[in-house]
């Protein structure tokens, strides 16, 4: 069986006219302005296969033309990409000739389930989602973007695995737009580096000085797979849910070994300040004390807010925010957020200070609570019950708050009054005096978002009193 990626319908679309569809690589690229984006289910495949399409679109073309501005909403030319046809068997997924993506001296049977992170395997347990290791297999399409994760998305384990270039998978930070050629054009800027992809060339090493050049990095393989063939009968795909496609049941699994590199500069991933220098990554959420999204979040919007790396050029504004939580070989969860900023603005002068102020503030009502509850454990337990709501709510306006005023803000903090009201009711239910006055103090309680005039607030006291 062969399966060319140029032709094959697999990657998931959804056109302009809300029709669902799926398109080989050729069409996608020549059709991008009717595609209004790639429309997998697992934000993971989203950010995978619009690197992958923007390296093939760097292969194919080089770097941008200058005059890319007069032509900002054509479609891509369909001559740009003779390189394709040329290569043709580069793009096979099957077969006895070159495979995509995949590596004939790989020695290590494990279930083609491996590819996708989301289905358990072996002794590992997934609530609602079950999977028989050598029964249950991947159609090529899911094959494909589980190979396309492999450069994003490796974690470290047994044995000998090795993380990707970027290490422990960092939050990603992709610039989008409202269509699929929108997306790839915000992308596709100059590069003075650009090299090869390993599709082309696996064999390409780091430049003493710069380490490896863009199209290397954004295609290194952390593992190296050989799918085993289809298995006769058809079935079920434990991916998709596809049904009466071939199912590619087992492959060959192994580690590339260690691969990163300091001095990779991913194009998609925010870095933070060092030394040593550090990636933003998602944080391990599953218990009550660490289920807080205003740790994490209010950080990662302040360094988005500092930087412009993600909105230069970028004239819609729109950035999808992909974060994958692990622990070591442990994966957790995938969360996505999309920040919209307002057309016509721009970033404030203070928006890390603002963000920054709502983390202290919500620090501080989880201390008041504490107190008119006269339990830190009590205190603790109710702010991280009701954070998850209101973060997700605020979380949703990320956009008009990393360019609103303190106004905007204090809006924010009033998404706090109707919870704190039910909360008030839940913690003093009594109808004594102090009960009454311990509901009102607790429904009252707001994060405060107004400027904190200078010297206002009052200097600390010194261990061991007054000598």
């Amino acid at each position: 069986m062969n399966y060319n990626l140029l032709e094959e319908r697999w990657i998931p679309v959804l056109w302009t006219n809300a029709k669902p569809g799926r398109v080989g690589i050729r069409e996608a690229l020549t059709q991008a302005g009717r595609i209004r984006q790639v429309a997998a289910s697992n934000p993971m495949d989203r950010v995978a296969i619009l690197r992958f399409l923007l390296a093939v679109l760097y292969w194919c073309k080089g770097n941008p033309p200058n005059d890319m501005d007069a032509f900002s909403r054509q479609p891509f030319p369909g001559d740009w990409f003779k390189r394709l046809d040329e290569n043709r068997d580069l793009f096979n997924l099957l077969g006895d000739g070159p495979r995509f993506y995949q590596d004939r001296a790989a020695r290590r049977r494990r279930p083609t389930a491996d590819l996708l992170q989301e289905i358990p395997t072996g002794n590992n347990f997934w609530h609602f989602r079950h999977a028989t290791d050598g029964r249950d297999g991947l159609c090529p399409s899911c094959c494909t973007m589980g190979l396309l994760r492999l450069p994003l998305f490796s974690v470290s384990g047994l044995p000998d695995l090795k993380a990707g270039i970027n290490g422990a998978p960092p939050v990603y930070v992709v610039p989008w737009g409202m269509s699929l050629v929108e997306a790839l054009r915000i992308n596709w800027k100059p590069c003075a580096s650009l090299g090869v992809p390993t599709w082309d060339d696996v064999s390409v090493d780091p430049d003493p000085e710069v380490g490896f050049p863009l199209l290397a990095g954004l295609t290194m393989l952390s593992r190296r797979v050989l799918l085993h063939e289809p298995v006769e009968r058809s079935g079920t795909c434990i991916g998709c849910g596809g049904r009466d496609s071939p199912l590619i049941v087992t492959c060959e699994f192994q580690t590339a070994g260690a691969q990163r590199d300091e001095r990779w500069n991913d194009p998609h991933v925010l870095y933070l300040e060092g030394p040593p220098r550090r990636t933003a990554r998602a944080t391990d959420l599953r218990t009550a004390s660490k289920f807080r999204m205003d740790r994490p979040w209010p950080d990662l919007l302040t360094h988005i807010a500092e930087t412009n790396k993600f909105t230069a050029g970028n004239k819609t504004a729109l950035l999808l925010v992909v974060g994958f939580a692990t622990n070591k070989a442990l994966n957790i969860d995938v969360w996505e957020r999309t920040i919209a900023l307002p057309p016509g603005t721009s970033i404030p002068e203070r928006p890390a200070e603002l963000l920054q102020q709502w983390r202290q503030q919500g620090w501080r009502m989880e201390k008041q609570i504490a107190r008119v509850v006269r339990s830190e454990a009590e205190g603790a337990a109710v702010a991280a019950t009701i954070r998850p709501h209101i973060e997700g709510r605020i979380s949703a306006k990320a956009g008009e708050l990393i360019v609103g005023t303190e106004e905007t803000w204090e809006q924010a903090a009033r998404e706090y009054r109707p919870i704190m009201k039910m909360i008030a009711r839940s913690l003093s239910p009594g109808v004594t005096t102090a009960a009454v006055e311990r509901r009102r103090e607790i429904a009252s309680m707001l994060p405060d978002m107004r400027r904190k005039a200078e010297g206002a607030e009052k200097p600390r006291k010194k261990k061991g009193g007054s000598k």
